[in-house]
């Protein structure tokens, strides 16, 4: 596919997150997924410019669509399972009070209200439709766009002192 763009000068476009430059505790994962798709568009990015093809990301902040994809019970199904799966030395080392944070910490994901997708929509639009594009689109509120400066700018400590 991408001789196909190449030939037709056109544009990549990556969707990623924000979660990518800020530890998030039981997604490390998905944060590690996303921090590599980031990095591979980046390079993509230097090294399909001199043949006028651009790449752009759009990375959006945390927008959680409610408990329309996930359910409490859902999730407690699962944790169950997990909790039988592991061995005795395991669920000794992790113990269940630290496995039930970490569940409950999932619990924002199917408790919070719909929003609103329009800026991450215009961007995507932009991403696709501008004549010279940003490189990097990033929807977020500006909680997260002051964690994400944090996260970049500040000592890891500084950091964790804040958001830990």
């Amino acid at each position: 596919m991408l001789p196909l763009v190449r030939r037709a000068k056109g544009r990549v476009v990556f969707v990623t997150s924000g979660l990518c430059r800020v530890a998030s505790p039981v997604r490390g994962i998905h944060c590690a997924m996303l921090a590599a798709v980031e990095a591979e568009s980046e390079c993509l990015r230097k090294e399909l410019n001199s043949r006028g093809v651009d790449v752009v990301v759009v990375a959006p902040g945390e927008f959680t669509s409610g408990s329309s994809w996930l359910s409490d019970e859902a999730i407690l199904q699962q944790a169950k399972e997990m909790w039988k799966q592991l061995c005795q030395e395991q669920r000794t080392e992790y113990g269940e009070d630290y496995f039930e944070k970490a569940i409950r910490s999932l619990e924002k994901y199917t408790k919070s209200q719909e929003c609103d997708l329009t800026p991450v929509l215009r961007a995507l639009n932009d991403s696709v439709i501008r004549t010279f594009p940003l490189k990097k689109y990033t929807p977020v509120s500006k909680k997260e766009k002051i964690q994400i400066f944090i996260a970049d700018h500040l000592p890891r400590s500084v950091y964790d002192i804040i958001y830990g």
